[in-house]
């Protein structure tokens, strides 16, 4: 029988808390699914953790050479049978129901809506925890207004199930990305198709060091996005400019100074505003951005 749901879960040297990842997968209340497991070139005891669920059914393990989290994803899907696409990273657990609640929220949808998502919790290395509230995603909008970032910011991957045609006709993962890899495909599948929210944790997302923790990768995904949607983050300008302004703070360039006048105009943006206020701060906004394009117009990754 095909399974309804592919769960694609990709991991590299995560031995530690793999197996807390796989069974929080295979603990569902939902059982409707398949589990791929892209073994993405590990190095360390991952090998063996993946045999303890050979006896299982419905587990597919795929040894790949190490190529990163994208593609590894990628492959996932190209083995998937489902019609629904979830993804699980291995250092994080899905709470008991978030399969059920997810398929019981998408399967009467129509063919406009595409994505499943919740909230979900994020805990620390010292084992205190905060909860993740995300955004309200709007069809076809590309910048919050109330945070100037991409809208679909802070949605976590693990958090949401994805209608496989939906997901096959944005194009799947962007494999030149080292970061933002989930956030850039919600870009793509906000601009096409509706999310639905769940304001339930359903997701348990364990802070510590990777990808979301390398400065690098920060600064390599914020110029690639910049270039990547550089005509729609030029209109209005103001958006254009504010992406500089995170590639600079990514940067540290002039850090703390960076840093304060973005909370600024932060706090302008968020609060009530007379329209002469608004217009000063976009224009503020628009000069310093343009002044950073000009710092930044060399640099082979931003320029067109």
């Amino acid at each position: 029988m095909t399974p309804l749901v592919s769960v694609i879960l990709p991991t590299y040297n995560r031995a530690t808390t793999l197996a807390r990842a796989v069974n929080s997968v295979l603990n569902q209340t939902f059982a409707d699914f398949e589990l791929i497991i892209i073994d993405d070139g590990s190095t360390d005891d991952t090998p063996a953790v993946l045999r303890q669920f050979s006896s299982a059914g419905n587990v597919k393990v795929v040894p790949a050479s190490h190529r990163g989290c994208a593609p590894a994803r990628n492959l996932g899907v190209s083995q998937a049978q489902g019609r629904y696409l979830a993804f699980q990273d291995s250092d994080d657990e899905w709470l008991p129901h978030k399969l059920e609640r997810a398929l019981a929220a998408l399967e009467h949808t129509g063919p406009d809506t595409g994505v499943f998502y919740s909230d979900m919790i994020r805990i620390f290395p010292d084992g205190g925890a905060t909860a993740m509230t995300a955004a309200e995603v709007v069809p076809g909008r590309l910048i919050n207004a109330a945070t100037l970032d991409y809208q679909p910011l802070g949605i976590g991957i693990q958090s949401t199930v994805i209608k496989r045609h939906c997901f096959e006709t944005v194009g799947g993962f962007d494999e030149a990305l080292p970061r933002f890899i989930d956030l850039e495909l919600f870009i793509r599948l906000a601009a096409r198709f509706r999310f639905v929210h769940c304001r339930e944790t359903l997701a348990k997302y364990y802070f510590g060091q990777g990808i979301s923790t390398d400065r690098a990768a920060l600064v390599a995904a914020r110029r690639h996005l910049i270039r990547k949607y550089h005509r729609q983050l030029a209109n209005p300008r103001c958006h254009l400019a504010q992406q500089y302004l995170h590639l600079a703070v990514a940067l540290q360039n002039n850090g703390e100074k960076l840093a304060s006048l973005r909370c600024e105009l932060q706090a302008l943006f968020t609060s009530p505003w007379h329209p002469r206020i608004r217009q000063d701060a976009l224009a503020l906004l628009n000069r310093r951005g343009q002044a950073l394009a000009a710092r930044f117009r060399r640099s082979p990754v931003i320029s067109r």
